[in-house]
Parts: structure tokens; C-alpha cells; sequence
């Protein structure tokens, strides 16, 4: 049986559990209803390499990365949400669990600079989480393992409570539990500014905080890129992990201090914020916010530095219980949660829009340079303007296909949305056009013109990554549908979460009524693009 065969319906479930019962349930009130609902394989009521039931283990993975999607929140318990709830209605049965799948990693590869990312490794069955060849995982993955270990601790102490056990304080476990909380985020902080300085890195022209253009470099690493052609990903991944390593990120200051590297929300309000609309029954400010951070920090600082000893009592520690423990584990996961949601995904890769899409194959010889523009030199960087444009248009376009890229061409600067084109600079004739989508500006739609293909361009992914949400890419794609050859087209986008460009090719260009369509179509997007709020 394959791995998703284990573990979709499971994951199924637990959402279905959750949008039945209409309120938050804790995680045991969840295990025990999926428990009742889906016949679970002996085998994965054993012990994983971690000590933890292995379907509860992959349970606490899965519904994490669907609480970093939105599908459903952690905070005072577990409860789904309406995109959750709009996630199984629109994904029925095990794809379900597939599209959290293929959700979780567009989001990582948003970011995918990580040195150790391995896209070759095939997941077992219930495996943790994704690992690469070398052991690695991502931030949030190795995040939500040693939450897991904390958890363990707990449910260690609570079994030798039930034993009454005497040899030892079995409180002392619920110290270490709560130790390895704060480590665990303390972990996850460095390690996310660091991926997420990597980045902003490797993407010029994207807006950066002012702490990050202060980050200090030495002649040596700029040497070893310039001079010695070494990876920039590498050489400033070790050069941030060198930076960050000692230092701690366990008080409020100090995290708000460090992400202020690589982000410039105003991070505790904009997590209250998050964590109140989360569960409305129980807001909470970014002061609130703040002080339990630190009431936490201080309580694992007397457990690391004084053993938990109190200071009225100087002969006795602090009491503790295992609820205590817990209810900081699930906090600290539930500002883990939230603070991913403030930071927002990494910005999204550049988009070379001077170069055609390499899923539209070769476009032929590359025109010649028009007057002046011509340059002798193989593949010299050309700068394009609409005259060039036209001119490449009419003498290298069949005069269908011709007619069909000038009509929506000229449908783009009629339109109320329309914000400008860009003239490529590539080897191809180009033109991008941008529009308004709501509050944001997106890259539309790509024309680009070879000697024996010109192609048309709908950049989905640029549309996504700008807000547009799928039900209207959906919509989208639903109207290009009906263009020759584009039957699955709306299908193999869904499945790509949109993160894709897609190009209607010359002998569609050349059909009658493909211009109308495309006009048609972006008119409908574009006009429910304006109306969002």
C-alpha cells in the first residue's frame, strides 16, 4: 500500500472530525473520533523510531502543514477553517491529501534556495516528514519533530505518574518538555531567518529591510564568488549560519530583533492579530503576546540555569504538571504557526519574462535585430520596443496568428486594468503586459515571436503569487479551456496549484476565435480581480 493510501484517509478524517463538530477539539479528542471512523493498520499502532504512535505521529506532520495552508488553526485546540472546509468539498477522497501535498511544497519551493533540498527523494510510508539523502529537514518540518519530542516527555511522565514511580521527580520531565519547546522555536527561528536571508539573496530588485542591507560580509567570501565562481546560496548560507548560531531566540525582543533581518511586518501585532481571529472567543494583544513569551522564557531559563529551584522555598523547585507543559508546547506551536502566517511566503522567484517559457519549446531561428538594434554578436542582450514589436509581428507571423496577437495586444491598453508593458530585452521579440488585480499589479500574459513559432504566454503562477485567488484562476483556465488543445489544460493547472505558465501556441493562435477567447477570458478575471476587497 502507498504512502498516501496510509495516511489520506486518516487525514481525512481528522478534518471531517473537525468540521463536524463545529468548535475546537483537542488533538486526543481527534485521534479518538479518526480512530472510530477508519480502520487503522495494526502495524501503525506501533512505536515509530521516536517512541510515538506512528499514525498519531504523521497526524500531528499532516495537520500542521495544513494549519501553515490555513485549512485549520491550533490555538486553543484544533478546529478547521472555511478554506478547509472548501478543501474537502473540493477535493474528494484521498485527493484530499494529495493536494496538501502539492499546496505544502509550492509554498517550500517558494523558498527553494535550501542547499540540502533533495526533489529526488520519494517519501515512505510514514516516514516523520520529508527528509533530503542527508538527514535534513526543512525549518518548519524539524520544528514540528521537536515539538514532537517535547510532547513525548510528557506523555513519558504521565505514564510513570500512573506507575507511581519513586526513584526519581517525574516532574522533571514536564522541565525537560518544557525546555525542548523553547529550544525547539529557538531552533526554528534561526534557522528560517537564515533561509529566508538566502532568498532575498539570491533575488535582486526584490524589496529588502534596512537590517538586511547592514549584514556584513568578508573580502573573503566575496572573493570565493566573484573571483572563484563559488555558489552565492552556499557561501552566504554559511556565512548567516556563522552570524546567527549564538545567538538566542527565546524572549520576544530578541525573535522580533531577528526577523526584523529579513521582514518588515511589525511582528507581534500582526501575530496577535493572527492568533485573535484565529479563536474570537479569546483575543489577545501583541503586549499579551509579548509577556507570555517571556514568562515562558524566564521559566526555562530557572529550569537550564537554577534547576527550577523556587525562590521562596530555596530547598524546593517550582511545581509543575503535565497540563502546564503542554499548554506552553501548544502555544509555542501555535506562534510558530503564526508567525509564518505574518511573515508571508518568501517572495516568489523573478520571472525571466524576456525568455519564453521552456515548456513552449524552441521558437525557431531568433528574428534579426530591426535598424540600429542589430548586433553581430551571438545571443548580445537586445533591447525591444513596440515599433520592433509590430514590425517582428507582421514579418515573421503568419497572418492568422498575426491578427490574433495584435487584437490582444490592443486589448490590453483599452482595458481599465491595463498598467503597462514591458519590451523584452532577450533574444526573442517580447512584450509583457501588466494589469491591476485588486490591490496588487501582475504580469498577465507574455507574447514572444521566433522565426518559425510565436507563442502567447498566460503567466498563472505570476497571477497566484499576486493575489488572484484559484477560484478565479479556476475560471480562468475554465475559459481557455475551450481554446484547441487545452481540453486538460484546466485540470493539469488545478493539480500545479496554478504555479505554472502555460502557452497557447501558433496553430491555436491561428483559429478563428481564440482571440475572443482570450479577451473574454481576462475580462471576466480581471473584472473579479477589481471587486476583491
Amino acid at each position: 500500500m502507498s504512502f498516501a493510501e496510509h495516511i489520506a484517509p486518516i487525514f481525512r478524517a481528522a478534518m471531517e472530525v473537525l468540521r463536524d463538530a463545529g468548535r475546537p477539539l483537542q488533538p486526543a479528542e481527534v485521534r479518538e473520533a479518526v480512530a472510530a471512523r477508519v480502520t487503522i493498520d495494526p502495524e501503525h499502532e506501533n512505536p515509530n523510531a521516536h517512541g510515538q504512535v506512528r499514525w498519531h505521529s504523521q497526524l500531528g506532520f499532516r495537520t500542521g502543514e495544513a494549519a501553515s495552508l490555513g485549512w485549520m488553526t491550533k490555538r486553543n485546540g484544533w478546529a478547521i477553517t472555511e478554506a478547509g472546509i472548501q478543501a474537502l468539498e473540493e477535493f474528494p477522497g484521498d485527493e484530499l491529501y494529495r493536494a496538501l501535498g502539492r499546496q505544502y511544497r509550492a509554498r517550500r519551493q517558494a523558498s527553494e534556495t535550501r542547499t540540502y533540498a533533495d526533489p529526488k527523494r520519494v517519501p515512505t510510508p510514514f516516514s516523520d516528514a520529508q527528509e533530503d539523502s542527508n538527514g535534513h529537514l526543512a525549518p518548519f518540518d524539524q520544528f514540528q519533530r521537536n515539538i514532537n519530542y517535547a510532547r513525548q516527555l510528557i506523555q513519558g511522565g504521565q505514564n510513570l505518574e500512573h506507575l507511581k514511580v519513586g526513584a526519581f521527580d517525574v516532574t522533571d520531565l514536564y522541565r525537560a518538555a518544557w525546555s525542548q519547546a523553547v529550544a525547539a522555536i529557538d531552533h526554528w527561528v534561526t534557522r528560517e531567518i537564515v533561509d529566508r536571508g538566502v532568498v532575498l539573496a539570491l533575488r535582486p530588485g526584490v524589496p529588502r529591510p534596512a537590517k538586511f542591507d547592514k549584514l556584513t560580509m568578508p573580502v573573503a567570501l566575496f572573493e570565493k564568488i566573484h573571483h572563484h565562481s563559488e555558489p552565492l546560496a552556499e557561501v552566504f548560507r554559511a556565512h548567516l549560519e556563522r552570524e546567527f548560531e549564538y545567538k538566542t531566540f527565546q524572549s520576544p525582543e530578541k525573535i522580533q530583533e531577528g526577523f526584523a533581518h529579513v521582514s518588515e511586518v511589525k511582528l507581534w501585532v500582526k501575530v496577535a492579530e493572527i492568533l485573535t481571529n484565529e479563536d474570537p472567543r479569546s483575543p489577545v494583544t501583541s503586549d499579551e503576546v509579548r509577556a507570555r513569551m517571556r514568562e515562558i522564557a524566564r521559566r526555562r531559563n530557572n529550569i537550564a540555569h537554577t534547576a527550577d529551584h523556587n525562590p521562596d522555598q530555596p530547598d524546593q523547585k517550582l511545581p509543575i504538571s503535565a497540563d502546564e507543559a503542554e499548554e506552553t508546547i501548544a502555544w509555542l506551536e501555535s506562534i510558530a504557526l503564526a508567525i509564518q502566517q505574518a511573515l508571508g511566503d518568501p517572495a516568489p522567484p523573478v520571472i525571466d519574462y524576456d525568455s519564453a517559457p521552456a515548456e513552449a519549446g524552441t521558437l525557431g531561428p531568433a528574428p534579426a535585430p530591426i535598424g540600429e538594434r542589430r548586433d553581430d554578436a551571438p545571443h548580445a542582450k537586445r533591447e525591444w520596443d513596440e515599433e520592433s514589436l509590430l514590425e517582428a509581428i507582421n514579418r515573421y507571423c503568419p497572418g492568422k496568428v498575426a491578427n490574433a496577437l495584435l487584437a490582444v495586444y490592443r486589448h490590453a491598453e483599452r482595458h481599465g486594468a491595463f498598467r503597462g508593458y514591458h519590451y523584452g530585452e532577450g533574444e526573442y521579440p517580447s512584450v509583457t503586459a501588466r494589469f491591476s488585480v485588486g490591490t496588487d499589479e501582475a504580469a498577465a500574459w507574455s507574447v514572444y515571436i521566433g522565426v518559425t513559432k510565436s507563442v502567447l504566454s498566460i503567466n498563472f503562477a505570476e497571477l497566484r503569487d499576486h493575489g488572484v485567488p484559484p477560484q478565479t484562476l479556476s475560471q480562468l483556465a475554465g475559459n481557455l479551456s475551450r481554446l484547441p488543445g487545452w481540453a486538460d489544460v484546466s485540470q493539469q493547472l488545478k493539480k500545479a496549484d496554478y504555479a505554472a505558465r502555460v502557452s497557447i501556441e501558433s496553430a491555436a493562435l491561428a483559429e478563428h476565435n481564440t482571440a475572443n477567447v482570450v479577451i473574454e477570458g481576462f475580462n471576466t478575471l480581471l473584472a473579479s480581480a477589481s471587486g476583491r476587497s
